[in-house]
């Protein structure tokens, strides 16, 4: 039977008690054929146990087999009629919260209608004070019953689903009720018991590898510092990114790890998503930002050989032109290649650029050398996204890496840093 799409009556967006129980009995009918066939196989399996025939040492290894094979198979049959049940007792009770959910629909559109037609309601031309007022009465009175049955239907609603959705009310508890069912319908002998022992030995490793995931956090503000120097030296930093890279990288390793075992949310693995994405990007803009200075620095120079070859030129005799304007031209292209040069080694401009303004610094003060081309505009306009980018990945991965190491540090001071790493609670595997 289709149910109303419109809750409007019950001031409702939409349907307050959502779900289909017949495709539920659907899938609880699926689950009984499953149990169904398995029972089948099990049936087989034991009848050729027993069969006439087994003379070799293989088939006689079968027949010894054959029957605790068909024992934990029957265990799986259990599984599945379990979670047939609980998807029946599931789908009855959304069938009754939805029965109770449109009969409160609709006598919400009733008591509505009913306020309507009372607020209407004109009382005619009388003379007689008395029928006046009795009539006015009759009309409060109708008002009034129909706020009453309003607020009784909505007061319906607030007993199935509460004020917070599908996760109070009589609807949350069902599902909860469910999930519990349909949960311990797998809780049982056929449990990945190596996966289990897997998650269990991250659990008790919890301390350790808490630990580790602190030094590598710890490791951000020191990559940092450690960059910074090396650029300060005239030194490569590429490699610094890629190490920031990795200790994300396995920052994230552990976390998923400990997600999967119980020991960090969701949200944690997220948070570490996050701070890789960061680190790629970082690494991203690095390398667009050498391409932005490159061909802006190219595309000044060439524009300063023009206008100092051509100025030159037109100021010797004309014998002289051509080899005084090449000389020319050489002289300002170095001499903005120079300064370029200059301008990235300043420690100003390293500091900035390593810790805030991802290249910025460096790509602006190659831009106030002098007007370029259109190269040097496209340039000037793709150097400030790759800027932005990179500036902000570089200023969050130090900023989140030395809150999270300042956060330690009252633990270090007082002593209770291993104690607490290993009272971490467990949250409930991923």
């Amino acid at each position: 039977m289709s149910r109303p799409w419109d809750w409007s009556p019950l001031d409702l967006a939409s349907d307050p008690v959502p779900g289909d129980p017949t495709d539920i009995r659907s899938s609880a009918v699926a689950a009984r054929a499953t149990s169904t066939l398995i029972e089948t196989q099990s049936r087989r399996l034991r009848r050729l146990a027993k069969a006439e025939g087994w003379d070799s040492e293989s088939g006689r290894t079968f027949t010894t087999s054959a029957e605790p094979l068909a024992d934990a198979i029957d265990k799986a049959k259990q599984r599945y009629l379990d979670l047939a049940t609980a998807l029946d007792t599931y789908a009855d009770g959304l069938e009754e919260l939805q029965r109770q959910a449109d009969a409160a629909r609709l006598d919400a559109d009733e008591a509505k209608e009913a306020r309507r037609t009372a607020d209407k309601f004109v009382v005619p031309g009388e003379t007689d004070p008395f029928e006046i007022d009795r009539q006015e009465a009759a009309r409060t009175r109708a008002v009034d019953l129909a706020d009453t049955d309003l607020a009784d239907a909505k007061a319906v609603i607030t007993r199935l689903v509460g004020t917070g959705g599908d996760t109070d009310g009589e609807y949350g508890a069902l599902n909860d009720r469910a999930i519990a069912a349909i949960r311990l319908a797998g809780d049982d002998e056929l449990r990945d018991t190596w996966w289990d022992g897997v998650k269990q030995v991250v659990h008790d490793a919890r301390g350790v590898l808490g630990a580790i995931k602190d030094v590598l956090n710890a490791l951000g503000p020191l990559l940092a510092a450690v960059g910074l120097a090396v650029a300060l030296l005239g030194g490569p930093i590429g490699w610094i990114i890629i190490a920031g890279i990795a200790v994300a990288a396995a920052s994230l390793a552990i976390t998923s790890a400990q997600a999967m075992a119980g020991d960090a949310t969701q949200e944690d693995v997220i948070a570490d998503l996050i701070g890789l994405g960061m680190a790629i990007v970082g690494l991203q803009s690095l390398n667009a930002m050498k391409f932005a200075v490159a061909g802006a620095t190219r595309s000044i120079a060439s524009s300063a050989a023009s206008r100092a070859g051509a100025a030159r030129a037109a100021s010797v005799p004309a014998r002289k032109a051509e080899s005084a304007r090449k000389a020319a031209e050489e002289s300002a292209e170095s001499a903005v290649f120079r300064s370029a040069n200059a301008a990235a080694r300043h420690p100003g401009v390293i500091t900035a650029d390593s810790l805030l303004t991802g290249g910025w610094a460096e790509l602006w003060s190659v831009l106030r050398l002098g007007r370029g081309g259109p190269a040097a505009s496209e340039m000037r306009a793709r150097g400030i996204t790759w800027a932005l980018a990179g500036g902000a990945a570089n200023a969050s991965d130090l900023v989140g890496a030395t809150r999270e190491v300042l956060t330690l540090l009252p633990d270090i001071r007082d002593g209770s840093y291993w104690t607490t790493k290993h009272s971490h609670v467990q949250v409930g595997s991923l």
